[in-house]
């Protein structure tokens, strides 16, 4: 395995790795598809990631590294500095074939959350006391991230529309090992939201089937929704599995085999089901596995390309029961590999996580951090529950009615017509402490569910933390919620909502606890 990846790198470097000295000395860029550009952020974040992986094959690794890094910050997210002066720690996310600006000066999340990722395990490789900081680096560009590119709630916003988020950049390990790099919990916040957004669209939008689309929209509401096209990537199929969604199997697979989170394992395993299924239709051949789906399922572009069949491939060593597909869609990667922008980088980088060569700079692949469930409420430090009345027994005490909302039996009820209720927690919870709300809820009839949640404020009124799931199971299912108690919330609260429709909600044993 290590000698089919070694061959790959070097093809793969001999092709795509050009000099970049218009742009600095001693500069190297990551050559882009179409030639009349000489690079986009994304894959000078894919090149810092290979370079600092092939280290021990590379005796040219650290060179090639550190002539990324100066091109990445010669060219700054200009346009982002009138806004945030983090900006000039982004990277403008396209240039032109002579090294000029042509990305207009904004910056692209996905590539500079590779390249902050590729500094901490560059500095975790080489120690930072050469040519560039790289741990102060990486630190850099993880602030700027934060500051510019995501919301409070931990939601990612990636482009110039903050209610849009691409589920491609929900790069969970990385999320963790900029946690750990800077001591900032607001990383942790941003995991259990993409866990949140990715759960809606595969259990939501496709259900029996666990497809995500490339894009979300309305983020800011109760009921984010893919995309329905021209809002993220300015096309029509932002709604569908397509040439960026294709990544997540990589990208979730990759933290859950280091961390074993299984709220990740859980995500990735509804793709790999349907795509091994895909598979199984015509003999177990990976061939059969095309390059487009809707979210209900339907192929709509055939063809193999590394892009997809890489990191399904990385997906599938979640769990020992795929195998045998898993060794088909090495085989046919190993026997396929690409030099050619996007598809090349993705393949082997998927790649690098199939064969056992990803590591963390923050985690050790032989000890993994077994995480809980997200059904399943975490060890807390103080088992009291935070609100009053959580099990409705003394009825709707504590709870201020917003409408439509009864106790029967000790448990919640919200009518068909709209309405929930809320409970005052704000003054109640520690800043910095990380909490978890759970609680028992189910519906009466098929239709769009009911919704727990969390909602924090200051005194302007912004929103500090805004979390809800949504349950639309005919049975009762667990729900669970993490968040960290922002500073400066001076309102908010734990809160039950049903939109009017032709279910009754039923909502029991509510919690908030502070949890380890």
């Amino acid at each position: 395995m290590d000698a089919a990846l070694t061959r790959h790198y070097d093809a793969w470097r001999a092709h795509a790795i050009k000099p970049a000295d218009s742009i600095v000395a001693g500069g190297y860029a990551v050559q882009f598809s179409q030639t009349n550009y000489l690079a986009v952020s994304e894959g000078m974040g894919y090149g810092m990631l290979l370079a600092v992986l092939f280290a021990g094959h590379d005796p040219q690794a650290r060179t090639l590294f550190d002539g990324l890094m100066a091109v990445v910050r010669a060219r700054p997210a200009y346009a982002v500095v009138p806004y945030d002066p983090n900006g000039k720690y982004l990277m403008d996310w396209r240039l032109f074939a002579n090294g000029t600006s042509a990305g207009e000066g904004w910056n692209a999340m996905d590539g500079d959350e590779d390249i902050a990722m590729a500094l901490l395990m560059a500095h975790k490789q080489w120690g930072s006391s050469g040519r560039w900081n790289y741990l102060q680096e990486a630190k850099n560009t993880i602030g700027a991230l934060k500051s510019w590119n995501m919301k409070p709630d931990g939601t990612t916003k990636g482009l110039s529309t903050p209610n849009v988020s691409r589920t491609s950049d929900y790069m969970i390990g990385h999320f963790r090992a900029f946690q750990a790099a800077t001591g900032d919990s607001f990383w942790n916040t941003a995991i259990d939201r993409a866990y949140e957004l990715s759960n809606r669209m595969q259990t939501v939008y496709s259900a029996g089937v666990g497809l995500m689309p490339d894009f979300i929209v309305d983020t800011h509401t109760a009921t984010p929704r893919p995309s329905p096209g021209m809002m993220g990537d300015f096309n029509m199929n932002e709604d569908k599995y397509w040439w960026n969604a294709c990544r997540n199997p990589w990208r979730y697979a990759s933290d859950y085999l280091l961390s074993g989170d299984t709220r990740w394992k859980t995500i990735t395993a509804r793709m790999i089901d349907f795509f091994q299924a895909e598979a199984a239709k015509v003999g177990g051949d990976v061939t059969a596995i095309g390059t487009g789906y809707t979210l209900s399922g339907t192929q709509l572009t055939g063809g193999d390309s590394g892009a997809y069949h890489g990191p399904i491939c990385a997906g599938a060593c979640i769990d020992a029961k795929y195998q045998p597909f898993l060794d088909s869609l090495w085989n046919w990667n190993a026997a396929h590999p690409t030099t050619g922008y996007y598809d090349g980088e993705i393949q082997l980088l998927s790649m690098v996580v199939a064969s056992g060569n990803w590591w963390s700079p923050t985690v050790s692949a032989s000890a993994p951090v077994q995480q809980p469930p997200a059904t399943e409420p975490a060890a807390p430090v103080n088992p009291a529950n935070v609100l009053a009345n959580g099990d409705f027994s003394n009825g709707l005490t504590g709870w201020n009615n917003w409408g439509n909302s009864q106790v029967v039996g000790s448990a919640l009820q919200v009518g068909t017509a709209a309405g929930g209720v809320g409970q005052d927690v704000y003054a109640k919870l520690t800043a910095g402490t990380r909490y978890q709300l759970t609680a028992s809820a189910n519906i009466t009839a098929a239709a769009e569910g009911v919704f727990v949640g969390i909602k924090l404020m200051n005194s302007a009124g912004a929103i500090l933390v805004e979390q809800q799931q949504l349950v639309s199971s005919l049975t009762p299912a667990g729900v669970s919620i993490t968040f960290t108690a922002p500073q400066g919330a001076t309102s908010g609260y734990a809160f039950v909502w049903k939109n009017a429709n032709s279910a009754i909600a039923v909502v029991d044993n509510i919690s908030l606890q502070a949890i380890a």
